[in-house]
């Protein structure tokens, strides 16, 4: 299985941790270093829209 956003091979493949799921229409399969990747960005953005001292800690802002 391939991640649908660097298109490397994902390694251990499930379901239940590397599939997401936008709608009843639209899956994608995204490999653990995406994960990390879109958790980090999201994080990023929550620092700013809530800013708290662990995320501004976390993120170094």
């Amino acid at each position: 299985m391939k991640c649908n956003l660097c298109e490397k091979e994902i390694d251990n493949y499930t379901k239940q941790f590397h599939q997401f799921a936008v709608d009843e229409k639209h899956t994608y399969d995204i490999c653990g270093d995406c994960i990390d990747k879109f958790i980090k960005w999201q994080g990023e953005k929550y620092s700013v829209l809530f800013p708290t001292r662990a995320m501004k800690k976390r993120f170094k802002k």
